[in-house]
């Protein structure tokens, strides 16, 4: 079983559920207000902005509230009833942080307390059921993680982008031939090249995983000295990678008798920024997966192929 739901308290109120497991968004802040006997009202905000109120609450009532770092998870979890049956009374629990959090019922005793799974650490949001009190509540978390892979990468408007290529030098020298016989030079040269890539996630599941990319990426193509963008070969990348690439070059510069050579030597550089749409495939320690659908922008930088350019002067 990919998610884990276990909810505790009563049976009354109408049935609520907010979580992120259509897009990947998690947990990122919990607000409790307490009663005497019962938790009185939540406020669930998640990692896109949404947020949500299940209950009724006024300031009257005792207020705490717990907002997520990046990468933090659950490390533990236990919620009580009431001891009544009826209402949810308290909720606690500890981050890999360090960090905790208990909001309790400020009149009854607690009675029973019980230890939830969270699997993962990784919580999607809440349900349970309200009115004007929290009547019952569980917490949405995904199993135990093996693996988070991004797949069927696509770029909806790659072939309608026409990429801005800078032209940066990498040397230029002049070659005089004074002689009467044809001269022959060798230029020798070097470059090197950081080949960036990153897909954005916003402040969701995959920033706390080591999520890995399996995409084909933009690559500059030049057909008829004008600048497109292709994919090149799918491989494996981490969300945000860099290449570096040393390179030497090697030139044979040939100046006819009585000419001089101008020899420049550049590459092109293209900053992509492009709309991705893909699938996230979570899948979990016993074999079962979890899908969702994700967007964002894609981010890269890009090189042509170094190129020598010889022009005859007298």
């Amino acid at each position: 079983m990919s998610l884990l739901i276990d909810t505790i308290g009563g049976d009354g109120g109408s049935e609520f559920e907010f979580n992120g497991i259509d897009n990947g968004a998690i947990l990122e802040k919990i607000g409790v207000w307490v009663g005497p006997f019962q938790v009185k009202a939540l406020s669930v905000q998640l990692s896109d902005g949404q947020t949500k109120e299940f209950g009724i609450y006024s300031d009257s009532y005792p207020y705490s509230e717990f907002k997520f770092e990046p990468g933090e998870l659950f490390t533990s979890l236990s919620l009580w009833g009431n001891g009544k049956g009826s209402r949810l009374g308290a909720i606690k629990f500890q981050t890999n942080k360090e960090r905790n959090f208990f909001a309790k019922m400020t009149n009854w005793e607690l009675k029973t307390e019980c230890p939830m799974d969270i699997g993962s650490g990784v919580c999607l949001g809440v349900e349970g059921k309200s009115g004007a009190d929290i009547d019952s509540l569980g917490f949405v978390f995904i199993n135990s993680i093996k693996s988070v892979v991004m797949k069927d990468v696509t770029y909806p408007t790659l072939h309608h982008m026409i990429p801005n290529v800078n032209l940066e030098e990498i040397k230029s020298i002049s070659y005089r031939n004074s002689s009467t016989v044809e001269e022959q030079h060798t230029l020798e040269t070097s470059n090197k090249i950081t080949r960036t890539s990153s897909w954005s996630t916003g402040n969701a599941m995959e920033s706390a995983y080591n999520m890995s990319v399996e995409a084909a990426i933009p690559e500059l193509n030049l057909i008829d000295n004008e600048f497109s963008l292709m994919l090149g070969t799918p491989s494996t990348y981490e969300l945000e990678s860099s290449d570096e690439i040393s390179e030497n070059l090697i030139y044979i510069i040939k100046v006819p008798p009585g000419k001089s050579m101008d020899v420049r030597v550049t590459f092109g550089r293209a900053d992509i920024h492009l709309p991705y749409k893909a699938t996230v495939e979570v899948t979990c320690i016993d074999g079962t997966n979890y899908q969702y659908d994700k967007s964002g922008i894609y981010k890269g930088v890009v090189y042509t192929n170094a190129k020598v350019d010889m022009q005859e002067v007298p």
